[in-house]
């Protein structure tokens, strides 16, 4: 296998794993929320999926068919001797690596947007959420930079492709302003995505490494929100599974008791299913344990004591508001 034919079933690998996270968190989200009752996030994510779907055929249109050509890799010698027909070839190439470098700032710019939208419930409520606004304008502007800076850093526009007469090293797709502003945003908007160096001298290396950061950033983005694809309790109540608690024939009591505490702020909007990932519920155990639970999924009942041998008695008392005195019956046992 060439290295062209290697890149080029990685970017596909990248593909189905990333779309494979986008549906089981699509499909998390439906079934404990439903999807008229999807937030920002929900719908980001969507077109996070569409715009996902289109990196690869880029990438493999710009390392198989272009052949990982662009400008920048060629010197003055070579853009004045070069034929029209290879001329063409390779403003062909350019045009689809700055195509695909636009879609991967947008993608990673959205699944950045989608994450603060999900923070955002998260911690609503809490001393942190007065910071989640600020980082989304911070996002918005970064990203309203960066594609200023792609649009006007070499005027006029075409330049970017165009081989011959030289337009300079002003206007090649690998230009190092690009880069610069992208890593700088990068890092100051999303800390926790791991940067390395972009690789400035290898065809095809870079419509790879989009794909790479870009899943890398769907996992990041979208791993919480799946989490309850791993519970048992998730797949029983979508009807997936049966309860094997609920055949037992003997109960045990294990003495430990459940309380779940409620952490929201604010009104609560009983006309809408609430969202599961809006608060943060407490679990309190007898033995100083405490764990978090999503809020939606539903309340563990204290088992019932299990009765070894004896006599059970059970005494029941009804109480009911009459007019008038009522004086009750003399047992007369007393």
């Amino acid at each position: 296998m060439t290295a062209l034919a290697g890149q080029i079933v990685e970017i596909w690998i990248l593909y189905v794993i990333g779309t494979a996270m986008i549906g089981a968190r699509i499909f998390c989200r439906t079934k404990m929320v439903g999807y008229r009752n999807y937030d920002w996030d929900d719908y980001l994510v969507i077109a996070v999926a569409g715009m996902w779907t289109a990196a690869p055929v880029i990438g493999q249109v710009f390392v198989q068919g272009a052949e990982g050509r662009h400008t920048s890799d060629l010197t003055f010698e070579e853009r004045k001797n070069m034929s029209e027909e290879d001329s063409k070839k390779w403003a062909y190439g350019s045009q689809m690596f700055l195509l695909g470098l636009t879609g991967y700032v947008v993608i990673l710019w959205t699944l950045k947007f989608n994450m603060l939208c999900f923070y955002s419930r998260v911690v609503r409520g809490l001393w942190t959420e007065r910071f989640v606004k600020p980082l989304m304008v911070m996002v918005i502007l970064s990203v309203v930079v960066i594609i200023i800076t792609l649009a006007a850093t070499c005027r006029p526009f075409h330049h970017l492709w165009q081989v011959w007469p030289d337009p300079g090293r002003q206007c090649v797709p690998q230009n190092l302003t690009f880069f610069v502003v992208i890593l700088v945003f990068n890092l100051a908007t999303d800390i926790c995505i791991m940067l390395v160096p972009i690789p400035l001298n290898q065809k095809g290396v870079s419509a790879l490494w989009s794909m790479r950061e870009d899943c890398v950033g769907i996992f990041v983005g979208q791993a919480p929100m799946v989490t309850p694809l791993l519970k048992r309790r998730f797949w029983v109540m979508a009807g997936y599974a049966t309860d094997k608690t609920s055949n037992s024939q003997t109960p045990h009591y294990n003495g430990s008791r459940l309380e779940s505490h409620e952490l929201r702020s604010g009104r609560a909007n009983n006309s809408k299913v609430h969202d599961p990932y809006s608060i943060t519920n407490v679990v309190s155990r007898s033995e100083s344990q405490e764990e978090i639970v999503q809020k939606d999924l539903p309340s563990l009942p204290e088992e019932p004591r299990q009765f070894r041998s004896g006599i059970r008695v059970e005494q029941r008392i009804d109480v009911e508001a009459v007019q008038g005195t009522y004086t009750p019956p003399r047992d007369p046992r007393w």
